[in-house]
């Protein structure tokens, strides 16, 4: 189990960092089937955010702080309560909650939906993400189209995702703490991760160089429909 979950770790790493999404969510999925849904989702909590941590210092001159501000203000919150949610919530509907995640990002990929909203809605559009990533994880991949819809691109996009990513990890985190969910065994998950995903970030940007645009694209395509193989696999 272990060697899978590095090796799938290091690929969901070089994942986000290529395309900016899918790795995340890979990376639960996987946990669930190994381990439960809700042991999967505060240790991957734990992982990303020291994964995405270290993808900010790769790309640190090239943040949006004029969406990330914004954003942040509604990501911090709505994680948090979405994080506690999860802690009393029946295993089955964490479950069913991430499959239909898994539904959502297919549909974004393949039949090109966007969540396009207005600056002025930053705010608000990472309150409701926040609340979706922390009760069912992997809805981080609903931050790229609206930071994409806000003007940003290439490392400057890579870098407002990432910073919006870390404030939500940190929020998630203290809502598993406070319900209970952060214990010795998931802590150990978490250890284990997120050097695997630091040496996927590393693979990841170096082939982001070399990379054309259009397997960039292919890439992101095919993602979710490895997602939902995974989660009729296991996670439902």
């Amino acid at each position: 189990m272990w060697l899978v979950l590095i090796l799938v770790a290091v690929v969901a790493g070089a994942l986000t960092t290529v395309s900016g999404f899918g790795g995340g969510l890979l990376l639960l999925l996987v946990m669930s089937v190994l381990v439960g849904a809700k042991a999967a989702l505060a240790a991957t909590a734990v992982a990303l955010l020291v994964a995405n941590i270290h993808r900010i210092w790769l790309y640190r001159g090239a943040v949006g702080r004029r969406v990330t501000v914004p954003l942040l203000l509604g990501l911090v919150p709505g994680s948090f309560a979405g994080a506690i949610a999860a802690a009393w919530i029946p295993e089955p509907v964490v479950q069913a909650a991430m499959i239909a995640i898994v539904a959502m990002s297919v549909t974004r990929a393949w039949l090109g939906w966007d969540w396009t909203l207005p600056a002025g809605a930053l705010a608000g559009s990472g309150l409701v993400i926040g609340a979706l990533a922390g009760s069912a994880g992997g809805a981080g991949f609903l931050i790229g189209p609206i930071v994409l819809a806000a003007g940003l691109s290439g490392r400057a996009y890579l870098g407002t995702v990432a910073v919006s990513a870390v404030a939500m990890h940190v929020a998630r985190i203290a809502g598993y703490g406070a319900g209970g969910l952060l214990t010795s065994e998931i802590l150990g998950y978490a250890a284990v991760l997120a050097p695997a995903l630091l040496v996927g970030n590393l693979v990841g940007d170096r082939v982001r160089g070399v990379i054309p645009e259009l397997w960039q694209r292919r890439i992101e395509l095919g993602m979710p429909a490895v997602c939902v193989a995974l989660a009729l696999a296991g996670v439902g």
